[in-house]
């Protein structure tokens, strides 16, 4: 019997173009099993333990490539190298067995942060903050959501009263909208909304609701390491940004006078030089927009997942 994991990987692959005798071959299924898979709309009504990735046979090669000073690989080289010798994977898997290997990078100091740039349109990063904002005349806490593209550096936001689940997904949604495509990753936090359990040196064990709506959207979770949040510090950087030049000071009428508000600043924002790239990021997104995959025309909202837990 299959499940919603199975189901994944199959679609991922097939996307790809890997033929379906190679799916069955590299996942342990039929060839009949892999064709049901990926004829299937929604998720098969089944129960299995989540299927691993398939990086093992290439992990000695990374070590050799990222611990090596001969190579001293970052991610991105070390997937192109990879797809090179017959790697058919995302670079998610990547980035998180390098994660893993950290600590045997002698010739790195401890607090030291390798800064992996990505290849336009292969992952954007989410996250939020609170604030304690002036709304309607009191004060009151709003949750700013946030993502933006790794790499032209293109930003999104939304603000909102929760930061539940509802809130969760919906925000991604919204943000994935704005940004007009979505990447072939997500890099996210740990809430258990998103992940219920991430151990280090083992793949995460994600939320099914969370699987489900990047199944919708067409985009890959990859949860940051706990406790790191300086592996997305592209997303981390700029609350401080907001809340110096937009949140201080500021008071608004209503939530829709805070999210139009917010949508203008971060609007100006992208007109702006980044300071790591040294280019506008409204300028870089004009090459990146081609490699976003498109947006599906229907959201999936909070009760189409409550659906299934009845």
């Amino acid at each position: 019997m299959k499940d919603v994991h199975d189901w994944v990987t199959v679609h991922k692959l097939f996307k790809k173009g890997t033929p379906i005798k190679k799916i069955a071959r590299d996942l342990g299924m039929s060839k009949n099993t892999v064709k049901r898979l990926i004829k299937l709309d929604q998720e098969p009504k089944y129960s299995r333990e989540y299927y691993a990735t398939k990086l093992d046979s290439y992990k000695e090669k990374i070590q050799d490539w990222h611990l090596n000073p001969e190579y001293d690989y970052n991610g991105t080289r070390i997937f192109r190298e990879l797809k090179k010798i017959g790697y058919t994977y995302s670079i998610g898997p990547v980035y998180r067995y390098l994660r893993t290997l950290k600590e045997d990078k002698m010739n790195v100091p401890k607090k030291a942060t390798v800064r992996i740039e990505t290849p336009l349109g292969d992952q954007a990063q989410f996250d939020w903050s609170p604030y304690k904002v002036k709304l309607a005349g009191e004060i009151k806490e709003v949750y700013c959501f946030t993502m933006i593209l790794s790499a032209s550096r293109k930003k999104a936001i939304v603000f909102s009263l929760k930061a539940d689940g509802e809130a969760i997904y919906e925000a991604i949604q919204e943000l994935f909208t704005d940004l007009g495509g979505v990447t072939k990753e997500l890099l996210i936090d740990n809430p258990k909304a998103l992940v219920l359990e991430n151990k280090s040196g083992q793949e995460p064990v994600y939320n099914i609701n969370a699987l489900r709506l990047a199944m919708h959207i067409g985009t890959e979770l990859n949860s940051c390491q706990p406790y790191r949040a300086r592996t997305k510090g592209k997303i981390e950087k700029p609350y401080q940004y907001i809340e110096e030049q937009f949140i201080k000071g500021s008071s608004f009428d209503s939530m829709e006078e805070l999210n139009e508000e917010g949508k203008s600043f971060i609007a100006q924002w992208n007109e702006e030089v980044h300071g790591t790239t040294k280019r506008i990021p409204n300028e870089m997104y004009k090459e990146e927009k081609h490699t976003l995959l498109p947006l599906k025309n229907t959201r999936l909202i909070h009760k189409h997942l409550i659906r299934y837990l009845n």
